[in-house]
């Protein structure tokens, strides 16, 4: 196992001599195998090591894990610090699911104790394995992906290192039983209340018990070919931008212009990446930017000039004489005039129907409901579908940008708050405001999109007949 782990990170010069190791140990089997293996690693190789136990506030029993790392430390004289987080208000306060929040929250405990113990001069060893490689492949994958997304875990990423990425989860769990090393297991691993858990327990374990033995390392092998794959087509992709893309950065803001003659003379797959690529430039980091909206460029090419399109974080794209031009502008005035992004409202009419607005697709239904507890028990909790009293509605209901007017009702004793004021108190940007979708009925707003909805509105057991909204591009654990 030492000489599996030691020339795999040899291949990838994960620890060199003299580097400072701070590894991630949570008790379990992954974790307690790899800082063994580290240990073994520094009889033969000098190097500074540490350990970071994240306690992440969600379990009781949590404690006992810390002590158990804890007295590991001891035992093996290695510094260990223990880092305490609320991880499930993280989640609520930034619209993350546990999972994300848990991992964020672990990063920025280790950039802590980095700074704090090495001078942001050290390393921080993960103990992912082949399984888990695997595994988010197929998460991505079910989530709708790109090829990114499928190449699974780098076994370098900046200043994090995996030691174990060419391990699997079987053979961690059969060298620390054959070693007599003891490890803990948390209880929530059992559980499916994650879809990375369900992911783990009833399709990685089928495909391998009933399709194929080895699928786990196969996909993760395929991941490692997809990742080469998709460096060389990064790199055509910054070729491709270079010839087809014109910049302009002035104080107003940026706008990047695409040339038709040159871009529709590209490959399908280099004209999506050549216009992600320009999100990127526009806004980095950006979630919400998508296939969707990727497509929505793609068509305006075809369309006449001078149309327009709003998209998430104030992007707008317009078709020009030359082609494409996407650009976003500095911040908007917030006394001046509210004024529609670029499009008009859209009714939402008929039982069921799919509309684009703002470069995302929303999908609706109506539907009957018998108000019994269970049923009241499966309304949507996520940021992208949200159900509505259908019969409270009386006036059309459309999808548009905000106006002068707006309001929402915020409480369930009837309480208002103008939209104005709410998206103020949301500290949602200024460039963004004017270019958020809106469901509403007239002037009051049943659902700021990303965001909340109207108390006036919400499903009871009283309700007859729900129509259901679904915002493809949403946050699907806020």
């Amino acid at each position: 196992m030492l000489h599996k782990m030691t020339a795999f990170m040899s291949e990838f010069h994960m620890i060199e001599p003299g580097d400072c190791i701070v590894a991630g140990v949570s008790g379990g089997a992954d974790s307690v195998c790899m800082l063994h293996l580290l240990l073994a690693l520094r009889e033969e190789m000098p190097f500074t090591l540490s350990v970071l136990h994240v306690d992440h506030g969600i379990r009781s029993d949590a404690w006992e894990d810390a002590e158990f790392v804890r007295h590991l430390c001891a035992e093996q004289d290695i510094p260990f610090t223990l880092a305490k987080e609320d991880v499930p208000s993280y989640a609520a306060a930034h619209r993350l699911g546990e999972e994300e929040a848990g991992r964020c929250l672990r990063y920025r405990a280790f950039e802590k104790v980095n700074e704090q113990l090495y001078g942001g001069a050290a390393k921080f060893a993960v103990a992912h394995n082949q399984n888990d490689c695997a595994e988010t492949v197929l998460f991505h994958l079910f989530r709708g992906t790109g090829i990114h997304g499928l190449c699974g875990m780098k076994p370098i990423q900046g200043k994090v290192i995996r030691p174990l990425l060419n391990i699997t989860r079987q053979e961690i769990e059969t060298w620390l039983d054959g070693s007599g090393i003891p490890y803990r297991t948390d209880s929530t691993n059992h559980e499916d209340d994650y879809a990375r858990n369900r992911i783990r327990h009833h399709i990685l374990s089928y495909a391998e018990q009933e399709i194929c033995a080895g699928s786990t390392s196969h996909i993760a092998q395929a991941a490692d070919m997809l990742s080469q794959a998709a460096e060389y087509l990064d790199a055509q992709t910054k070729e491709a931008y270079a010839a087809c893309v014109n910049e302009k950065r002035e104080l107003h803001g940026v706008s990047l212009n695409l040339s038709a003659e040159r871009f529709l003379g590209l490959h399908p797959y280099l004209k999506g990446s050549v216009v992600h690529l320009c999100f990127s430039q526009l806004v980095p980091a950006a979630k919400d930017l998508g296939f969707v909206h990727v497509n929505c460029v793609c068509a305006l090419f075809e369309k006449q000039t001078g149309r327009r399109l709003t998209l998430p974080y104030g992007i707008r794209a317009q078709r020009t004489y030359e082609g494409v031009c996407l650009e976003r502008g500095a911040v908007l005035d917030e006394k001046a005039p509210v004024k529609q992004a670029g499009q008009e409202e859209i009714l939402l009419e008929g039982s069921s129907g799919t509309v684009v607005f703002g470069g995302k697709r929303f999908m609706f239904r109506v539907f009957a409901c018998d108000g019994k507890e269970e049923f009241l028990q499966s309304i949507p909790k996520n940021n992208c579908t949200k159900w509505f009293d259908y019969d409270r509605i009386k006036k059309p209901l459309v999808m548009r940008c905000r106006r002068t007017g707006d309001y929402l009702t915020v409480n369930a004793a009837g309480g208002t708050k103008s939209l104005k004021k709410y998206m103020i108190d949301e500290k949602i940007p200024a460039e963004e405001r004017g270019h958020i979708a809106l469901v509403a009925e007239e002037d009051h707003i049943l659902w700021v999109t990303g965001y909340r909805v109207s108390e006036a509105y919400k499903v009871t057991a009283d309700t007859k007949r729900i129509i259901e909204i679904y915002m493809s591009g949403g946050k699907e654990n806020g």
